[in-house]
């Protein structure tokens, strides 16, 4: 099917620059196909790593896996495509050793870019659950984006994790060896790519850190994420399917004499 669909795109022979989101697995499962989503336009994918650590990992279950993160990375460096890989901190327990074993297995990915987020928890989701009984520090749901810290956690407080995340993205980013990528891909149309990411997030990164001195609120006894938004709904998880059910239509009397 997906083969499929990238030699009917190849063959319209348009000129497009598509960028993908998906699994690390995923990307490992079509390692046979790459030079399809390279043919076809694919520039970049957003890899949800979510975590570099095991056991946060399984917590989530999202079916991510240490190993096929690095494998999807370099597979996709094979055949010409840019990997941002998105890291998610924010989870209970976490200590700053935690963090920074993340950080060197980051390194070991090696990357294009990266995303750093903070676990935000969804009803329909297992995780939600188990996060249940955790307090909330961000009570203004606009900042539920990925990118403010809405969970407490019991080790760091918000300003020793936003410290460690800015730190973290600032050392990926700026390591030679990305730099040297952004200043001399051999693809001008991937530098270009990288070096327009990089001018974002000179904005965003400042940004977010005055954001979170200055403008941002968080309450430091807040509710329980249950008590916040309700029970879970990860038993729901069929309700977006579309369900059919036969029943009786009555239809005027003219309307049958047309049909």
């Amino acid at each position: 099917m997906t083969s499929a669909f990238l030699e009917a795109l190849i063959a319209e022979d348009v000129n497009l620059t598509l960028v993908g989101s998906t699994r690390a697995d995923d990307i490992v499962r079509d390692a046979d196909i790459l030079h399809l989503y390279k043919k076809a336009g694919f520039e970049r994918f957003l890899l949800g790593m979510e975590n570099t650590d095991e056991a946060a990992l399984d917590l989530i279950r999202k079916g991510g896996a240490t190993k096929t993160d690095r494998q999807a990375i370099s597979l996709l460096r094979a055949h010409g495509i840019l990997s941002m890989a998105t890291w998610v901190v924010g989870f209970e327990d976490e200590r700053p050793r935690d963090l920074l074993r993340g950080l060197r297995q980051l390194l070991s990915y090696d990357p294009d870019q990266i995303q750093a987020l903070y676990v935000t928890p969804h009803r329909w989701t297992p995780f939600y659950r188990l996060a249940a009984n955790r307090r909330v520090v961000q009570t203004d749901q606009r900042r539920w984006d990925y990118k403010h810290q809405v969970l407490a956690t019991r080790h760091l407080p918000p300003w020793c994790l936003l410290l460690f995340v800015k730190c973290i993205e600032a050392i990926v980013q700026l390591r030679p060896k990305a730099l040297w990528r952004v200043l001399a891909h051999r693809d001008a149309k991937l530098r270009r790519a990288m070096r327009w990411y990089t001018r974002m997030g000179r904005r965003v990164w400042p940004h977010e850190i005055l954001s979170f001195l200055f403008r941002e609120r968080r309450v430091k006894h807040g509710p329980t994420l249950a008590e916040f938004f309700g029970a879970a709904q990860d038993a729901e998880e069929e309700s977006m399917r579309a369900h059919t059910k036969e029943r009786a239509v009555s239809l005027p009397r003219d309307a049958v004499e047309l049909v």
